[in-house]
């Protein structure tokens, strides 16, 4: 009941937005969005929807019906993760903070100070953890993580990580134990690691993973692409397969009912059940 009592909170929010779920109109990506590198829901209370790239950023707060582009948001963007009240842009040599809104100027961009283009990141939304991927384009890459909003970053060991991760997410899994990484290895498939990023495991049954998504509302549901969406609501012990092929998808942060994927060709789909279906 309290799932259904959501799908239709999200549904009649939706609408009222003139987000048009209720009306047959293909929601597109804008042009040379097609295969974006980061797809992100904000926490602000509007929930904009955020997409980067080679292009740069584009935000939408009508589900995907019309775009406009933030403050510098025509320089590439890697990466994206929420922290505290921030969104967090990764831009490969250096990072940029924004507000949720993503409507203002945002801070001073910033060289990571640690060797590398960032790759992928992935944040604790209304707290100060951050985690990132860098890349040398020589050698393993190297996982650091913060707890101080990216003040001051630490090495982990990420025992196991892969050469070239995809994709990086977290999500709670039960009260009282650390959040859970999930990193999308392409054909190496699926890995996730339950100490902040000290070692990693590799989850069994899935040989490929292009993109993941964490929620943060709801412990232990996530999203892996293969390029076919597959769900979990249990940590990755069960999965259920969607009829759907995508190369990007998101979790928003505050309602884990209501999902995004960009499919072929920029096309842009929503799921109210939490992604089994779209």
């Amino acid at each position: 009941m309290r799932r259904a009592a959501l799908a239709a909170v999200a549904l009649a929010a939706l609408a009222l937005a003139g987000c048009g779920f209720l009306e047959p109109r293909e929601r597109i990506l804008p042009a040379g969005f097609a295969e974006p590198r980061l797809l992100l829901v904000s926490d602000e209370a509007q929930g904009p929807l955020l997409v980067g790239g080679d292009y740069g950023l584009r935000t939408s707060l009508d589900g995907g019906r019309t775009w406009s582009t933030p403050v510098r948001g025509d320089e590439p963007a890697l990466a994206a993760a929420p922290y505290a009240d921030r969104i967090l842009v990764a831009r490969g040599a250096t990072g940029q903070s924004y507000g949720y809104a993503l409507h203002a100027d945002p801070d001073e961009a910033r060289a990571w100070p640690f060797p590398g283009n960032v790759v992928a990141l992935a944040g604790s939304a209304r707290r100060d953890r951050l985690w990132a991927i860098a890349s040398t384009g020589t050698g393993a890459p190297a996982l650091h993580y913060s707890n101080d909003g990216g003040a001051r970053w630490w090495r982990m060991p990420a025992v196991g990580l892969c050469p070239r991760p995809r994709a990086l997410a977290v999500g709670p899994l039960e009260p009282g134990r650390p959040e859970r990484l999930w990193v999308a290895c392409g054909r190496r498939g699926l890995i996730v690691s339950d100490d902040l990023g000290v070692g990693f495991r590799r989850i069994a049954g899935i040989d490929e993973a292009r993109d993941v998504a964490a929620a943060r509302s709801r412990a232990g549901h996530a999203i892996v692409l293969t390029p076919r969406l597959l769900v979990t609501f249990d940590a990755g012990a069960t999965w259920r397969a969607v009829a759907l092929e995508a190369v990007a998808v998101a979790i928003d942060p505050r309602n884990a009912d209501l999902v995004f994927a960009v499919g072929p060709n920029g096309s842009l789909h929503a799921s109210l059940d939490g992604g089994l279906g779209f």
